[in-house]
């Protein structure tokens, strides 16, 4: 499956990581938390 990173995210649809950050706070993504206590966000194809 792939997945992708904020950052990848955030270029792809041309807003800010901070934007997307603003949807997440609004419930409309839900991305999976991995790395040291769950500081990245790796979206999937589902948030895409």
């Amino acid at each position: 499956m792939a997945t992708y990173t904020i950052t990848e995210l955030a270029k792809e649809f041309d807003i800010t990581p901070r934007a997307i950050r603003f949807y997440e706070d609004q419930g409309l993504l839900s991305p999976k938390r991995e790395g040291p206590s769950g500081r990245n966000r790796v979206y999937s194809a589902r948030e895409r």
